[in-house]
């Protein structure tokens, strides 16, 4: 049917006819292809940011367009978004003549309901800048520690001196028993008894010189004690009043559904912290205006636009999903009664898929696996690798599974069928002896024919299963890479991963302090293509019962 977009505020115009079907259910917002009459409006708002003159070398950012249809005229039109609370301020002036649907928080609500404790905690956090400034808490405590090592350096030189004092006093001693065998019994009693007052007073000053310092440590301590506790007070004020603004700010989120049922996110979220960023992202904010203002939404497209984080990974203009993370209870809300696609998450993509099995003996089997197969049971599907051995070795002990694949990585997967193989395999693989060779194919071309990367990873917690680079929490990962050719505007590469982290390759050829180009087909840091082409290719380790060294290699597809 013929899609006449037309204008409202912030409703976009999009000056054109589409002779397509609409979309019968909503986008399943996880996982989604875009509908074409939304990828044509996502088209559109990317040439309004062109115009504004926000393109691949700006601030980048999340956009969404929301495809929506009057209830009440049946007109069609389209809603657009930024992922945040507001924009960069680099961008704002820019982008003043786009309409973008209004944050779900009321922040002017907000400050003006809680102006008295927003005030406190300012004045709090600068009584703690200001207490630790003036008493100089860090040079206290420097000192501190320089006394107890000065005491123990005093204390430690005077018991020296003393067993030197000793040692001659029994020297002494030994002379005065000579004189008293000699019958000079006064002047034995008188010596003896001299060298006894000098050890007893030896003792008073080393007691006398342990109070002392420790009167110097205990006059600094509880200096420090008095800043620390009111410091401590401090804290503990600028905690509650922080606690108290943080409940209040997740009650100023407030999220409808399609009967305009309204919550907040601090019952939406009902006792779970809230992540950076919840509440903030593309599509509450559209659904919100568009259940407000009386229009059906029909269909999604996210995409981002600019120069990526550091540390994140994202293509200019390439599309992508909604953050689970952040978002679902939200969705779940607003969402409800709203019939979705069908969710390609639990659709299992090994249906009519076989793998070739490459090697099997009574210890160990080596398959190939191909993509888009789960080398163990997931969330929502049970067929794997793992289930399929299993049922082909019944007998078999030990839990089968040493290393894993991503389901969408090809290649060689070695299972052992004893619980021993299972183990002395295992510590290969943690003692790092198991030789292992990637393929990959890359969505561009590369410079220099070798290298090495060194790019530490840890998951996004805000934005799960996504690994990003972090030098400050990330867990340590390495990789060997070399060119093997170059072929229309793709390159052929080997990898050799020296560490063994989740996504560790897609990371480091995606990411623009690695090789800076994504795996082809690479959904989530790079372009979705037919396949993710990257391959397991060549195995070589040490037979669990012969020990012997054993290769194994199946060539790409690509």
């Amino acid at each position: 049917m013929p899609a006449n977009l037309a204008q409202y505020t912030p409703l976009h115009l999009a000056n054109t006819n589409v002779d397509l079907a609409l979309p019968t259910r909503f986008t399943f917002p996880y996982y989604y292809t875009p509908h074409p009459v939304c990828e044509f409006a996502m088209l559109q708002l990317q040439q309004s940011l062109i115009d504004c003159g926000v393109n691949e070398n700006s601030q980048g950012n999340l956009y969404a367009v929301l495809l929506v249809q009057n209830s009440t005229t049946q007109e069609l039109g389209y809603l657009s978004a930024f992922s945040g609370l507001q924009l960069d301020p680099a961008l704002v002036s820019q982008l003043n003549n786009i309409h973008f649907v209004p944050p779900a928080f009321n922040s002017k609500q907000f400050q003006s309901q809680n102006n008295a404790n927003l005030a406190r905690q300012l004045q709090v956090a600068d009584d703690i800048e200001k207490l630790q400034q003036s008493h100089n808490l860090d040079a206290l405590l420097a000192e501190l520690e320089g006394l107890k090592i000065e005491s123990a350096q005093a204390i430690e030189a005077f018991q020296l001196a003393m067993a030197a004092n000793k040692a001659q006093r029994n020297e002494l001693r030994e002379q005065a028993n000579q004189e008293k065998a000699l019958g000079n019994l006064e002047s034995a009693a008188n010596l003896l008894k001299q060298l006894g007052n000098q050890s007893s007073q030896e003792k008073r000053d080393l007691k006398a010189l342990r109070i002392e310092w420790k009167q110097k440590i205990a006059e600094r301590q509880s200096q420090i004690d008095l800043i620390e506790s009111e410091l401590k007070n401090r804290k503990q004020d600028h905690q509650a009043v922080s606690q108290q603004l943080e409940t209040q700010r997740l009650s100023h989120y407030r999220f409808i559904d399609q009967a305009k049922q309204s919550k907040n996110l601090l019952e939406l979220l009902d006792g779970k912290d809230a992540l950076e960023g919840s509440g903030d992202c593309c599509l509450p904010k559209l659904l919100n205006f568009a259940f407000e203002h009386g229009f059906k939404p029909l269909a999604l497209s996210e995409f981002w636009w600019g120069l990526p984080p550091t540390d994140i990974i994202r293509q200019h203009a390439n599309l992508y999903p909604v953050c689970q993370s952040k978002s679902f209870e939200i969705l779940e809300h607003q969402l409800s009664g709203i019939e979705l696609e069908d969710n390609p998450l639990i659709v299992n993509p090994a249906v009519g898929k076989s793998f070739d099995i490459v090697y099997e003996d009574n210890e160990i089997v080596v398959v190939n696996k191909p993509e888009e197969f789960l080398s163990v049971p997931g969330k929502f599907i049970e067929d794997s690798v793992y289930t399929r051995i299993k049922a082909r070795y019944p007998n078999a002990t030990g839990p089968l599974i040493i290393h894993r694949l991503d389901m969408s990585t090809s290649g060689l997967l070695i299972l052992a069928l004893t619980a021993e193989s299972n183990k002395h395999i295992q510590k290969q693989f943690i003692d790092r002896t198991v030789k292992k060779r990637y393929t990959a194919l890359l969505d561009g071309e590369i410079t220099g024919e070798s290298g090495n990367i060194s790019l530490p990873l840890r998951g996004d917690i805000t934005d799960r299963p996504r690994q990003l680079v972090c030098h400050q929490h990330g867990r340590n990962a390495e990789t060997h890479w070399q060119a093997v050719s170059t072929h229309n505007g793709k390159t052929k590469v080997h990898l050799y991963p020296k560490t063994g982290r989740t996504h560790q390759l897609r990371v480091h050829c995606a990411s623009p302090l690695g090789l800076g180009v994504p795996i082809r087909g690479d959904d989530l840091y790079g372009y979705k293509r037919e396949r993710l082409h990257l391959h397991a290719g060549y195995l070589k380790l040490i037979h669990p019962t012969t020990g012997e060294w054993m290769e194994f290699e199946v060539p790409s597809e690509f």
